[in-house]
């Protein structure tokens, strides 16, 4: 211990002989230290200056209170894009519908219109329940027209039959429409339309 004591004190002597080159080696020290510290942070810095540009201008200078406003926007409209799907049929439903109608005076044709791609599933269902009941049925997509909802036409005996048939599988009223053409040909044409929430 006394060792070290006569050691810092002989070291303490040197300095005291040379103050300003030991002062001068501090301040170059305290430098390069500065230096490689003001770099390294500098890099760190001009990084997070960087995303937060990118955010900035994927937000189009959005604050934060506005860009959440605009995230609970548009899962709003997803929600609302969710809802317009038409779901599957049942099983139960399917069964009730084939039982309604294959007993029924078989139709020339069953025509099922989606009005887009939130009805195929329904259509899908429609088509196969109506093939299994010996019903030839068809899935076609010219969709011009289709009101909202479901709707059949023409406005027949069958048609209210298949109309009200489909009021019970679906639980959704459909509503029944006239078409001449349809009628002379002895068709029956399913619309399923954009569905209303």
């Amino acid at each position: 211990m006394d060792q070290l004591i006569k050691y810092i004190l002989d070291e303490t002597r040197v300095i005291g002989d040379a103050p300003a080159v030991f002062a001068g080696t501090i301040l170059v020290i305290a430098a390069i230290i500065w230096w490689a510290m003001s770099w390294r942070y500098s890099g760190i810095i001009k990084n997070r200056e960087r995303t937060i540009a990118l955010y900035k201008n994927r937000l189009g200078g959005a604050s934060p209170d506005e860009a959440k406003a605009k995230m609970d926007s548009l899962e709003g409209q997803i929600w609302t894009l969710k809802d317009r799907v038409w779901p599957k049929l049942n099983p139960a439903s399917v069964v009730d519908l084939e039982n309604a109608l294959k007993t029924k005076a078989r139709p020339e044709e069953v025509t099922i219109l989606p009005q887009d791609i939130d009805s195929m599933f329904l259509a899908r269902d429609l088509v196969d329940a109506f093939t299994r009941i010996g019903w030839a049925a068809k899935q076609e997509t010219n969709t011009n027209g289709i009101p909202e909802g479901l709707s059949v036409w023409p406005d027949n005996e069958l048609g209210l039959v298949v109309r009200e048939a489909l009021d019970k599988a679906t639980g959704v009223r459909v509503t029944i429409r006239d078409d001449k053409h349809v009628r002379e040909h002895g068709n029956i044409v399913i619309g399923i339309g954009y569905k209303t929430v």
